[in-house]
């Protein structure tokens, strides 16, 4: 039993340092490769948004209780609108996401910054008093204009469309009024006319379509407007859409919409601008009085850049792995692809080593006994006395039954029984020095008793 627990142990250390070097090459390989492996995703994107009462604010709030299901915190900015967005973007790099308003790329500085895709339309309203006779925009030359407030997406639109209309500042009134004042300014006459981007189910919008005195207007030439800026939509209003009971409005009515864009730096992590199109289908995705349901997020109605995550997550889909698994275990995966190139690469290689690793291991052992005996043979190291023979005969014994050789898998039975055949011929010729020498002392003593 002592002999057989010997073995195995010795069996059990042979395997594990062979397969300890195998490890350990392998381990090596996976360190070179995880300098190539893509940072992980941040736990904390700053967005910005609007002002707190503005849809952008309300959409943000949505989509962040969402992305802190998937461990993603999202901390909302509050600005003044689109242009101060995008400049935070570009400038200050204190955002890493925004919510644009399509059309106001050539406004502002714009580089570095790409289009995640439009989350929804917002149309463009234009409300003028009721008694103005107006057609289309040109027949606002001459008028007191609200205009929208500066750093907001709805001046940058609403200038670029005025000044394609020949109106500008030199032959028209150009005012910023709050919007929760562009009511009173019209009833007022501080204003004939006044545009506001938002939502059909902004307060602002109901307020103004219901107010007496003040009428929505329609814009004859929408479809015009939509083949010079490809950022925008021609969309009609069908008669009583706000409001069939109070039938607002009155009449069709045909306008242009914007598209509110997420925007992010080039160098935002793909895989969550994958997450967050997850997360905008959800919110943006179902019916409402602009689009069918699935429509959004869309590529289109977009004048920056898609980045290349966008395009690709448009055109094939979330990537295979989030569609089944948590988000931080299929960025996870996604990022540790890599390594299982040399991983695969190694253990093809490794495997086929092991067993010619594992067979150096006992013929270095065996090896160590044969060095031993090479120093315990006579004919190979001369003996100096009686007491060097005597400690070379009990090395040997110990030799002889030392675990080392016990410890021999029966696989190498064969060079087991050689190596004790060896250690036998070197008993032999320790045996033979041995009765040499005692010969010579017999001798001897024979001489001195018969002198």
């Amino acid at each position: 039993m002592a002999i057989s627990l010997t073995t195995l142990r010795q069996t059990l250390r042979d395997i594990a340092s062979t397969w300890l070097l195998g490890a350990a090459v392998l381990i090596a390989g996976l360190v070179v490769t995880y300098q190539f492996v893509g940072p992980a995703p941040p736990r904390h994107i700053v967005l910005a948004t609007g002002e707190e009462s503005g849809a952008y604010h309300l959409y943000g709030q949505r989509l962040a209780e969402i992305l802190a299901l998937d461990g993603t915190r999202v901390e909302l900015r509050t600005t003044a609108g689109s242009v101060e967005n995008l400049e935070l973007l570009t400038e200050g790099g204190t955002v890493d996401l925004a919510f644009v308003q399509s059309g106001i790329a050539d406004s502002a500085d714009a580089d570095g910054v790409v289009a995640i895709g439009t989350m929804y339309l917002e149309p463009l309203w234009l409300f003028a008093r009721s008694e103005l006779l107006i057609d289309d925009l040109g027949d606002l030359r001459g008028r007191r204009i609200a205009v929208g407030a500066s750093g907001s997406g709805t001046r940058a639109v609403v200038l670029e469309l005025l000044g394609a209309n020949g109106i500008h500042e030199a032959n028209s009134q150009f005012a910023e009024v709050q919007t929760s004042e562009l009511a009173s300014a019209l009833s007022d006459g501080q204003v004939d006319a006044a545009f506001v981007v938002a939502s059909p189910a902004a307060a602002i919008v109901s307020s103004l379509v219901a107010s007496p005195g003040i009428a929505l207007q329609n814009l004859q030439r929408a479809a015009a407007y939509t083949r010079r800026y490809a950022y925008l939509s021609a969309i009609t209003l069908p008669r009583g859409v706000l409001d069939l009971e109070q039938d607002l409005p009155a009449q069709d009515t045909h306008t242009v919409a914007v598209g509110a864009m997420l925007v992010a730096r080039e160098e935002f992590h793909p895989a969550l601008t994958d997450l967050l199109l997850v997360a905008g289908a959800e919110v943006f995705g179902s019916h409402d009085l602009l689009a069918d349901s699935g429509q959004f997020p869309t590529p289109q109605f977009v004048d920056l850049p898609l980045s290349e995550e966008a395009e690709r997550h448009f055109r094939y889909g979330p990537p295979f792995l989030m569609r089944y698994l948590p988000f931080w275990a299929a960025t996870l995966v996604d990022r540790l692809w890599i390594m299982l190139l040399p991983l695969i690469g190694l253990s093809v290689p490794l495997l086929r080593l092991v067993p010619p690793a594992y067979h150096w291991q006992i013929r270095r052992r065996l090896l160590r006994i044969y060095a031993e005996l090479d120093r315990l043979d006579p004919q190979r190291t001369q003996i100096r006395d009686e007491h060097d023979l005597r400690q070379r005969i009990e090395e040997l014994d110990r030799l002889d039954s030392d675990s080392t050789v016990q410890g021999v898998p029966h696989s190498y039975t064969d060079d087991v029984y050689r190596l004790r055949r060896d250690i036998d011929l070197v008993r032999r010729h320790l045996g033979a020095v041995s009765n040499a020498r005692s010969a010579a002392e017999t001798d001897a003593a024979r001489a001195d008793s018969e002198a």
